[in-house]
Order: structure tokens, then sequence, then C-alpha cells
């Protein structure tokens, strides 16, 4: 699924009559609340649907199979998604 069909969709709950700027800024507006729930708590949770945590990865060692150098990749943050077991009736 892209953007727009996402769009279509929001627009298409909103009644139909929505304007597709309504729809983009429904969108949005749920978008950034979790990025901004992300980044204040690491986590959100969402009823029925299902968690959004950020985790920290450690820093690993790779080598360049070309020359044969090791580098170190650094610690990084990964957004992971755990989806409800909700059996929706």
């Amino acid at each position: 699924m892209q953007r727009r069909d996402l769009l279509q969709m929001v627009r298409n709950a909103l009644g139909g009559t929505a304007t597709q700027s309504a729809a983009e800024l429904a969108l949005e507006a749920v978008v950034r609340a979790i990025r901004d729930g992300l980044a204040e708590d690491g986590e959100v949770r969402l009823s029925k649907f299902g968690t959004f945590r950020m985790r920290t990865c450690r820093p690993r060692r790779l080598k360049n199979p070309r020359t044969g150098e090791v580098m170190l990749l650094p610690e990084r943050q990964e957004l992971r998604f755990s989806p409800s077991t909700y059996k929706g009736a």
C-alpha cells in the first residue's frame, strides 16, 4: 500500500466528502503523534492494533569483502512494530 492509497482510505473513512487536503492533515496528525510519542517515551501502544517501539542496536564490526578492511558500524536506533493479538469480531 502506498501513501496515496492510505490517503484515499482515510478520505473514505471521513465520509467520502472530505477534501484531499483534509485527509492529508488527518494522516499527518496521526503520523506526527506517533513520531512524537516515540521520541518522548520510546514506545507507542495502540489498543487492538499494535505497539511501535524504538530499539537500540549494538555496534557491529563489518568486514569489507573487497579490501578486507574491518569497520565499526556505530550504535543505532531501530523502529520495531509488534502487531496486536486482538482477534476482532
